[in-house]
C-alpha cells in the first residue's frame, strides 16, 4: 500500500453497515455477540450514534473500504471488570501484510486514550498473539473461553508514544 489507510469513524459512514455486517458475521458469527447477521448490523447501527463506546473505525483506501475494528466495553464475559476491549479487527484479504491492521490497531487505542481509558484488552488465539505483541501488546493470562484456547492481553494506553 503506497500511503497510509484512511482511518475514519462509522458515524461518518453508516452506509457501510451492510457491508461490515456481512463480513463480520462472515468472520466471528456468534462470537459478535449477536445471533444473526441482521441482529449485528443493529449493533452496529447502536454504534453510530455513540461518541464512546462502542465505536467503529474504518479503513479506506483509493476510496474503497478495506478494513474495520471496533472499541467495546466487555469482549469477554468472564472477565467483567476489565474495559474497554479492541474486538473484530478485520482487513480485507487482499490488503493483509501492508500495515493496515496495525493502522486500526495504533487508531483504536488513540480513541480509547481521548476517551480516558489507560489501558485496553484484546483477547485473541493462534498465531495472533505474535502479531499483537509486535505492536505493543503484553500478554496476560491464557484461558478457555467459548471452547478455545484465547490469550488475554493488554495495552498501556500512552506508553507507546
Amino acid at each position: 500500500m503506497p500511503h497510509p489507510p484512511l482511518i475514519e469513524d462509522l458515524h461518518t459512514h453508516p452506509e457501510c453497515i451492510p457491508i461490515l455486517a456481512n463480513w463480520h458475521f462472515a468472520q466471528w458469527g456468534p462470537l459478535t455477540g449477536a445471533a444473526t447477521r441482521e441482529e449485528y448490523a443493529g449493533r452496529l447501527e447502536d454504534a453510530v450514534s455513540s461518541r464512546g463506546l462502542p465505536s467503529v473505525l474504518l479503513a479506506f483506501a483509493a476510496g474503497r473500504l478495506i478494513g474495520s475494528v471496533s472499541l467495546v466495553s466487555n469482549d469477554m464475559s468472564i472477565r467483567p471488570s476489565l474495559t474497554p476491549w479492541l474486538a473484530q479487527l478485520l482487513v480485507a484479504p487482499s490488503d493483509r501484510r501492508s500495515g493496515v491492521g496495525a493502522a486500526l490497531v495504533r487508531a483504536a487505542a488513540s480513541r480509547a486514550q481521548g476517551l480516558g481509558f489507560r489501558r485496553l484488552y484484546l483477547y485473541t488465539s493462534g498465531d495472533l498473539p505474535r502479531y499483537y505483541a509486535r505492536l505493543g501488546w503484553a500478554a496476560g493470562e491464557r484461558v478457555d473461553y467459548l471452547g478455545k484456547p484465547r490469550t488475554l492481553m493488554h495495552y498501556e494506553l500512552g506508553a507507546h508514544e
